[in-house]
């Protein structure tokens, strides 16, 4: 899979790698994980990430069937024309895929008989379907419905995959906040089996205009994102959205607007 990322220009950084080197171990003749959850900040290269994931697995046996959900079907669209497809085109591995533009019917092909195809967010997506891996991305904008459509199209795959990618949401992201709080459940409880789940986050109580906060939660920081950006939208973005984009943080409604001083500490140290 890092070979495949690095045809597209695109190599691994060290997180992709680690992710990719646990979410693809064997437990004897099949995948040890069905479901691979990753949270990482915005603009850490989740997107690469995900597209090595999809064509490793087409190219890994013939007549892999895949499907991808985005927030919304137009963003997989975009995604797939405007993102993943030119990077085919421009690849060594060009001639062993076609694209298929048909509205409804959009999908990437490979020579081996794979398929990747864009599924909507409803719960009857994916019906009457197969699929040997399925990717949900931006869970923080999805719900439990689009899991639903997918996890009983893959019950006959020995190896099939549920992958599930995110930054933080919003409280009203109840779905994929299901899944974060379930994957640090399962890593404080030492467990290794079922989910295998990645993390990087900076802790509630730290400074978020701290550079050493940045380096200790983004792992793209000094490689496709450097610190004197991070700290332009820092002062650009309201508070709640830069933690939440750039540190992985959730947020309390009702904390919005304290950037300085929390609105707990404040109110405590009122006489």
């Amino acid at each position: 899979m890092a070979a495949i990322a690095e045809t597209f220009g695109t190599p691994f950084m060290p997180w992709q790698r680690q992710v990719v080197d646990v979410a693809l171990e064997q437990d004897g003749d099949r995948l040890a994980y069905r479901d691979v959850a990753v949270s990482v900040p915005r603009q850490s290269g989740k997107t690469t990430l995900i597209f090595a994931v999809l064509v490793h697995r087409m190219l890994s046996a013939p007549g892999q069937r895949l499907s991808y959900t985005a927030q919304t079907r137009l963003a997989g669209r975009s995604k797939l024309f405007d993102t993943w497809w030119p990077k085919v085109r421009r690849s060594p591995l060009a001639e062993l895929f076609t694209l298929s533009r048909a509205t409804g019917a959009e999908a990437l092909r490979s020579t081996n008989g794979g398929i990747l195809s864009l599924l909507s967010t409803e719960e009857s997506a994916g019906r009457g379907e197969t699929y040997d891996l399925s990717v949900l991305d931006e869970c923080w904008a999805l719900d439990a419905a689009a899991e639903q459509a997918v996890r009983p199209a893959m019950v006959t795959r020995k190896s099939a995959q549920i992958w599930c990618c995110s930054t933080a949401g919003t409280p009203r992201s109840a779905y994929w906040r299901s899944k974060v709080d379930a994957g640090r459940a399962l890593a404080e409880s030492g467990l290794s089996g079922g989910m295998a789940y990645f993390e990087w986050s900076a802790p509630d109580d730290v400074e978020p205009g701290d550079p050493a906060t940045w380096r200790a939660c983004m792992p793209a920081l000094g490689r496709t994102v450097d610190e004197q950006t991070v700290a332009a939208d820092m002062a650009a973005m309201p508070p709640a959205e830069f933690c939440r984009a750039y540190l992985n943080q959730w947020y309390d409604e009702s904390n919005v607007g304290w950037a300085v001083i929390s609105r707990d500490v404040w109110m405590a140290a009122q006489i």
